[in-house]
């Protein structure tokens, strides 16, 4: 069956407002309480990379790389499980609690992150196999900037939401039949979105450019506030950045859970919806 975009959008904000709650309640659980893990770890502090960066002989960031990777490990754990334990409050025929869901999710999640990242390293690797095996890093270094750079960059972006958009429905296929295996919900993800293929990259491409300005917008607008602060860490408009961070990292999760969600719905026959999610 076709994937109706318009359609998949409308059943996502319709999922919104039935599942507000849940939706607030994994919103702490995926973003507001990793944001805290990572704000406790000094190098994911932008003001100190603005430091580093102006100055990288004169300011130092104590500890190893073991730390924030150890750090960055458990919160993509925490943000995967709680994406899993939403998609399963808002598409399983029967909500279970949110224990049952947390603790399903933690499992389902685990699985989910570490089979998509092999997915993302072994494209990644098959891609860079010519650079390494004909140009050389080194060579290619060498380049970077260039017409060659760009162009490989940008085929590098297609395809990444290319994946993407044909992987979307994975979490949410999981998630609706309590799965803990994600290889058949990637089956079955490839064989829904086969048909929309072009219009879901059309539709990822999009989220990701909306995503990325607004990225940038506030790496601008915060940097120009601690360069403003410089020597004042912790004001007023420092701490509202930080809201701001929350808010848009937040706005991203959302979008990350609906949008799928609302297209796994679309992809179903009307008939079967109406008598699932009645």
């Amino acid at each position: 069956m076709d994937i109706d975009i318009r359609r998949g959008l409308g059943e996502a904000r319709m999922l919104a407002g039935e599942h507000r709650q849940a939706a607030l309640s994994y919103t702490v659980l995926g973003v507001l309480f990793p944001y805290l893990l990572l704000s406790s770890e000094p190098i994911f502090n932008l003001r100190t990379i603005i430091a580093l960066m102006v100055n990288s002989y004169g300011t130092y960031v104590s500890g190893s790389i073991t730390g924030p990777l150890y750090l960055l490990g458990i919160v993509s754990v925490i943000v995967a499980g709680a994406m899993l334990a939403a998609w399963n409050a808002i598409l399983a025929e029967i909500r279970e609690g949110y224990i049952s869901e947390i603790m399903y999710g933690m499992v389902a999640g685990a699985a989910y992150l570490i089979v998509l990242m092999l997915i993302y390293v072994g494209l990644g690797v098959l891609v860079s196999l010519p650079i390494l095996l004909t140009i050389g890093i080194a060579e290619w270094n060498a380049m970077a900037g260039g017409a060659v750079d760009i162009a490989y960059r940008l085929v590098l972006m297609l395809l990444g939401t290319w994946i993407e958009a044909r992987l979307c429905l994975t979490g949410a296929a999981m998630a609706a039949h309590g799965r803990l295996n994600p290889f058949a919900a990637i089956a079955e993800s490839w064989r829904l979105t086969g048909p929309a293929q072009w219009r879901l990259v059309g539709l990822y491409f999009a989220i990701g450019i909306v995503f990325g300005l607004a990225l940038g917008g506030l790496i601008l607008l915060h940097g120009a506030v601690i360069w403003q602060n410089a020597q004042a860490p912790g004001t007023a408009l420092e701490i509202a950045m930080s809201f701001a961070w929350v808010l848009l990292f937040a706005a991203y999760f959302l979008a990350k859970i609906f949008v799928p969600a609302g297209l796994y719905r679309a992809s179903r026959p009307a008939a079967a919806s109406a008598e699932v999610f009645a």
